[in-house]
């Protein structure tokens, strides 16, 4: 019977090592599962703040943006300046002063002012005209497709 009695003493000395240590890994666990959840509640209160400056940074862009869109049309719709005028004046005539020696420059010899008459067509515009009305003064010469031929 004391054999029976140590067996049982053992046995419960192993149920309460086995329950100790099932109740500190139990305590671990829930302090890890505490910080976990205080640190979700961190970053959703980041994200929100975060989110929040985002909204309002964005919404301060898009009012820049419509001002600066209202300037520029602004800009556009007015007069120019008298500065601006000026310098645009100025430089064409520092272009128009300088076309005679980019013209020999190039090998251009310009006509006579005086003779001058009507511009002559450049290009092939005129050729294309002349192609143009020749070709529907002429007959068409166009073979007939084989479907066409076909339904005959």
């Amino acid at each position: 019977m004391e054999t029976c009695l140590a067996h049982w003493n053992d046995r419960e000395m192993q149920l309460v090592r086995l329950h100790e240590e099932i109740l500190s890994k139990r305590e671990a666990l829930l302090n890890c599962s505490i910080s976990y959840h205080q640190s979700q509640e961190l970053r959703s209160k980041q994200l929100t703040v975060t989110s929040e400056e985002a909204y309002i940074r964005k919404h301060t862009l898009l009012q820049d943006i419509r001002k600066s869109q209202t300037e520029v049309f602004e800009s556009l719709n007015s007069a120019p300046s008298p500065r601006f005028m000026t310098l645009q004046k100025n430089y064409w005539a520092m272009v128009r002063s300088q076309v005679p020696m980019w013209e020999q420059d190039l090998g251009i010899v310009p006509a006579p002012t005086s003779t001058r008459s009507a511009p002559t067509p450049r290009g092939g515009h005129s050729r294309r005209r002349k192609a143009a009305s020749q070709q529907s003064s002429l007959p068409s010469r166009r073979k007939p497709s084989p479907r066409h031929a076909q339904k005959s």
